[in-house]
């Protein structure tokens, strides 16, 4: 055992984006399962912090109405009770040195898991997706043991926004999903941008379609437009197949 390598044993990830840029992966997620994320920007002797307002539109995403002003309240007094600001344009910052950078990453993380708290009494969203996720990484590794799997792989889009999916694997990018209206608008947002700038690798949609099958086939449907999306039965079916032979 030794530290080498660990922060990306752990999920986190970290890359030039830009001049005195960097966008850091990690492994929190909020409630529906989307990866947490900010950016740190050096500016002369000062570490600004950002979430490039992904947090507002990743909320949107899920159905809540940014347009209305009134309803950033909740997001509001809970950056502000961690110390960071949220902006008129909704852009989540902090500022600080590089001396007290880290305290500075400590508060945005405790900011962001109290969003996501937040997030499913807004949103009303099951704290069962991330067992589902969980299950969906086992059935990957499971259907073909000799190829690994990256967690959380981090992709620029065409509008500059870095975005981070569950895994790659296979030389695929996939995302777990349940059928959900809200979530299959934010992954087509997501593919959309990730499409637009050329990346190669295909998007794969894994969607759970145990509990409500009929759901399942309408998002399926919807999502298979634009990404390729398998079963989560399909899924397991394979798994299994591949484990007796």
């Amino acid at each position: 055992m030794s530290c080498e390598g660990l922060f990306e044993r752990l999920g986190f990830d970290c890359r030039e984006v830009g001049d005195r840029t960097i966008a850091i992966g990690t492994p929190f997620a909020f409630a529906d399962g989307e990866p947490i994320g900010f950016y740190l920007v050096e500016r002369d002797d000062r570490v600004v912090l950002s979430d490039n307002a992904d947090t507002l539109m990743h909320l949107a995403g899920l159905g809540l109405d940014i347009s209305d002003r009134r309803r950033w309240t909740g997001v509001r007094q809970i950056t502000e009770s961690f110390g960071l600001e949220l902006s008129e344009r909704g852009e989540i910052t902090g500022i600080g040195t590089k001396q007290t950078e880290q305290r500075l990453i400590t508060s945005y993380l405790g900011a962001m898991l109290a969003i996501a708290d937040y997030e499913r009494e807004a949103v009303g969203l099951s704290e069962e997706l991330s067992q589902y996720i969980s299950e969906v990484e086992m059935y990957l590794r499971a259907s073909k043991p000799t190829v690994p799997l990256t967690l959380l792989p981090s992709v620029e889009g065409h509008s500059g926004r870095v975005h981070t999916f569950h895994f790659d694997f296979d030389n695929k990018l996939i995302e777990a999903a349940r059928p959900h209206g809200s979530r299959t608008g934010s992954i087509l947002r997501k593919a959309a941008d990730v499409k637009n700038r050329g990346y190669p690798k295909p998007i794969v949609v894994i969607m759970d379609d145990r509990e409500d099958e009929e759901r399942a086939k309408i998002e399926t449907d919807i999502l298979s437009t634009m990404v390729s999306v398998l079963a989560f039965t399909r899924l397991v079916a394979q798994s299994v197949g591949n484990a007796q032979h």
